[in-house]
């Protein structure tokens, strides 16, 4: 009956489902009853094959606590709570998820942290003790601060904050966390020896940033052109990028004299042959030969002017663009002709015929005439009416 029942009034079940009717033994293949769906607490893991009265102690079953500090010793010394299902699980007391722990606890394990044995950091491991520890890398890490030669991290005043230069995620002390952003590191100054730059036991100080005090040796052994006879201003930077010294990069426009169509694509000496002062920007400076040595049509014996820019662009020589608005040949019939189909004498193109070439003969020009007054075939006679080129001018 359960009025007699020594388990206390919260049990709630047939004697029949436990005990024989001949006894009060227990047989443990008889006993239907679910702790899983009669209890809030779910037997998993190894607590499948535990005995009731390892938890049970009395005989009132309602008289036990679910927390797991209730049955297991806390042999941590509660330095890490009582709450055991944070790191066990009831298969096994063996801790599988010590990185999502480290990310639950402000340390998580990256880099060379992942293979680091946990008794390196947690120096009471052995005694499953875990204290709480500094998350400042040098509470570790102080011997090798100290010890440290290449740079001597003391001598040269260097911050304890070691994430200053090194990473968590690094699996070496190589310093390629560094900031440098008060000097860039492109291009050529991207490099992975930092003595390439700071003297071997120096405390890393008192550099300048001046390219001209790291690249004195390339400025004076230039050759083309010759830094020192040229009187280069040592401002590397007006020329030079950081991804190579050859192939400067200076902004010509800056000059007043922009490099466009066949002057981009010439070296500086082409034009600076006798320096890089003082030079002339008129085409005919550097062009003179050019102009002399020109027959079609012969520019010095007919006295052209030398302002090349009337006729010709700095995209190339020919053809050159020299502006015939006062009778248009850039269309109608007269568009694609050359000069000398109509200039016949190259000694002076004041001079031209209307008839060269077969255009604009008399037999059949006349025709067109009939009646007009004062009509008079001659070789110029056509510009003198049809200054447009056009017939019906």
């Amino acid at each position: 009956m359960t009025a007699q029942s020594p388990h206390g009034k919260s049990l709630k079940i047939d004697c029949s489902q436990c005990h024989l009717s001949t006894g009060w033994d227990v047989i443990p293949e008889k006993i239907s009853f679910d702790h899983n769906k009669e209890t809030s607490f779910q037997l998993t893991g190894a607590h499948q094959g535990v005995e009731c009265k390892s938890c049970h102690k009395s005989l009132i079953f309602s008289d036990i606590k679910n927390g797991c500090i209730n049955c297991h010793k806390d042999i941590h010394q509660n330095s890490v709570g009582q709450n055991c299902i944070k790191c066990h699980t009831t298969n096994s007391w063996i801790v599988t998820n010590i990185k999502v722990l480290h990310e639950q606890n402000r340390f998580p394990l990256t880099g060379v942290h992942l293979n680091v044995d946990c008794a390196s950091c947690h120096t009471s491991y052995s005694m499953y003790y875990f204290q709480t520890l500094s998350t400042s890398c040098f509470s570790c890490h102080s011997s090798q601060f100290y010890s440290a030669q290449s740079p001597n991290h003391v001598n040269a005043g260097f911050s304890t904050e070691c994430q200053d230069c090194h990473t968590f995620t690094s699996f070496a002390w190589s310093a390629d966390g560094f900031n440098h952003s008060f000097f860039p590191l492109t291009g050529g100054h991207n490099i992975s020896n930092c003595f390439a730059c700071h003297t071997p036991g120096s405390n890393f100080k008192g550099l300048t940033t001046d390219c001209y005090q790291c690249h004195s040796k390339d400025y004076l052994a230039a050759t083309d052109p010759n830094h020192v006879q040229q009187n280069f201003p040592h401002i590397c930077s007006q020329c030079h990028s950081t991804i190579n010294w050859s192939g400067a990069t200076f902004d010509h426009s800056t000059t007043g004299f922009a490099l466009t169509g066949a002057h981009a694509t010439l070296s500086c000496s082409q034009c600076h042959a006798s320096g890089y002062t003082s030079t002339p920007s008129a085409c005919y400076s550097c062009h003179q030969n050019d102009y002399a040595n020109t027959s079609n049509p012969p520019h010095q014996s007919v006295g052209y002017p030398t302002d090349c820019t009337q006729c010709h662009t700095t995209s190339a020589w020919q053809p050159s663009t020299f502006n015939h608005s006062q009778f248009p040949i850039s269309s109608g019939r007269h568009s694609g002709l050359s000069c000398s189909t109509c200039h016949t004498a190259f000694s002076n193109f004041a001079v031209f015929s209307c008839t060269t070439s077969g255009c604009h003969s008399q037999a059949s020009t006349d025709g067109h005439h009939d009646g007009v007054s004062g009509y008079v075939y001659s070789p110029t006679s056509c510009y003198g009416c049809h200054s447009n080129g056009r017939a019906g001018d």
